[in-house]
């Protein structure tokens, strides 16, 4: 390393010290902390410092280049594999996670105690997994556009269909584990189609017209919600339609689903100040509004609430967007992820601990 790398090497490390000192002064992991904090959750992160993280229902999934790591909701460590990852992505669920490289042949699902390496020789580009551990794996196919595979909460292959026409793009399974929906790219636009897994035939179709959609998600009551860049969509699981919001000039900067809820968090423009908070119930109508008083980052909800993380707080809200509490202190926060039970979970400086208004 040259003498300027040297001393851009210690000036990084100087400034995490500073920002864990600033964290201990600010009392981010003390006294700001809900008292119910300091009983019963603790989560040891050693290695997983600089990880990447996923919401796993009440816990959580950690994961670094070379190991991922699943918790429970006391923060206790419920598995630990280690496994090489790049441009890795991970999703999770109550009690479960998955990992994967972006286009590479190898997935992880890390179910409970066990862990379960599965491999796709076209490359895996999208993964959901419900709180039951299913799983929906979406992957280049030879002589197709794709396939979908389903995995039950053991593992096992239970369903498969091969995608020959559009080009999908994500795939979701239901909470009850009974549909996989999957999201292709025509040339009218984006097609949904959902596969009851006793069925090889599809279920139910629908078409957005003139639409580049990029996201596709079962929500807790089973409702889909379809996302672009200017709409949200909301689908009955039979294919019909509930309802769609247009952003018109806004900006999508982030969204969350929480229970008969979603929020978006919009801006004016594509960069720079000036934004709100919009809720929509599942069937797409506007329930709540709130003019933002400082540039939101984030927005993670889950259960019955949600929080807001800001530049300089994270803000807990309930789906009317009134604040329920506020964490004064965001430095060195490299995480907030919404738990089901209420409380918000802030990973910083190499710890985790829960926020409860």
């Amino acid at each position: 390393m040259n003498t300027r790398g040297k001393a851009l090497g210690k000036l990084v490390i100087l400034l995490i010290v500073l920002a864990v000192a600033a964290l201990a002064v600010a009392g981010v992991f003390g006294s700001r902390m809900n008292k119910r904090d300091s009983a019963g959750f603790r989560a040891d992160l050693a290695g997983f410092e600089s990880a990447s993280y996923a919401r796993a229902g009440n816990g959580f999934a950690a994961v670094s280049g070379v190991s991922c790591r699943l918790y429970g909701a006391n923060g206790d460590v419920l598995q630990t594999v280690s496994r090489s990852y790049t441009d890795v992505q991970i999703v999770g669920a109550e009690g479960c996670a998955a990992v994967w490289s972006e286009g590479g042949t190898g997935l992880t699902l890390l179910l409970g105690e066990n862990a379960m390496d599965l491999s796709f020789s076209g490359g895996v580009t999208g993964v959901d997994i419900n709180d039951e551990g299913t799983s929906a794996v979406l992957a280049g196919e030879n002589g197709y556009k794709g396939s979908v595979s389903v995995f039950n909460g053991s593992g096992d292959g239970v369903y498969r269909v091969y995608v020959g026409s559009g080009y999908p793009v994500d795939a979701a399974i239901s909470p009850d584990s009974r549909s996989v929906a999957i999201l292709s790219l025509t040339a009218e636009g984006s097609a949904v189609t959902v596969y009851r897994l006793d069925s090889e035939k599809a279920a139910a179709e629908y078409q957005e017209e003139g639409c580049s959609c990029f996201d596709l998600q079962y929500l807790p009551d089973g409702r889909l919600l379809l996302m672009a860049a200017d709409r949200a969509v909301f689908l009955k699981e039979d294919g019909k339609l509930l309802g769609r919001r247009e952003f018109g000039g806004e900006y999508l900067e982030d969204y969350s689903a929480g229970d008969g809820f979603v929020c978006l968090l919009m801006g004016r423009y594509q960069a720079g100040s000036g934004g709100r908070a919009v809720v929509l119930d599942t069937a797409g109508a506007v329930t709540a509004e709130r003019e933002l008083d400082g540039d939101a980052e984030g927005v993670s909800a889950a259960g019955k609430n949600l929080a807001l993380r800001f530049s300089d707080r994270t803000a807990v809200c309930d789906p009317g967007l009134a604040e329920l509490g506020s964490l004064e202190s965001n430095a060195g926060v490299q995480a907030v992820m919404m738990r089901p039970n209420g409380g918000a979970l802030i990973i910083s400086g190499g710890k985790a601990a829960i926020f409860e208004p």
